[in-house]
């Protein structure tokens, strides 16, 4: 069964992945301008939370993408889905590990990278919650 959305469907979901992201996004619109009103830039990059928020978003779209999965009545390969959920499970180590190294010793060049990994994070959101949605709309029990 292979389902398409509508132009309409589309801009729909995205919508709704965007309003999600926003409420995200606020505590970090937050926290840049509060550092760059008390201290330096720096203390942006240096910040933990970007690491802890991409842990965030890497579970909760895995949550989502296994709970729809479950759900829905499309034949999916075990292997496949291992995969995947492996995947996405690293990448919740590895913000993890930027977080407690950011706790422990933080310098520019993991600031940096933890920031590039909140951007990869922000990607997976999108595009893994838009196939979320295909699941749950077009392929539901």
């Amino acid at each position: 069964m292979s389902y398409e959305p509508t132009k309409l469907e589309r801009k729909a979901i995205y919508a709704d992945l965007k309003s999600e992201f926003i409420y995200m996004a606020i505590p970090f619109m937050l926290l840049i301008g509060v550092r760059l009103y008390i201290g330096r830039w720096q203390d942006i990059i240096l910040s933990p939370d970007w690491s802890l928020a991409s842990c965030l978003i890497f579970g909760q779209i895995t949550s989502k993408v296994s709970k729809a999965v479950a759900n829905s009545s499309v034949k999916t390969s075990q292997q496949y889905f291992g995969l995947y959920t492996a995947k996405r499970f690293l990448f919740v180590v590895i913000a993890v590990a930027f977080y407690f190294g950011m706790l422990a010793k933080p310098t520019m060049g993991l600031g940096y990278t933890q920031i590039i990994l909140f951007f990869i994070a922000s990607y997976f959101h999108f595009s893994d919650g838009f196939t979320t949605s295909l699941l749950q709309k077009g392929c539901g029990k």
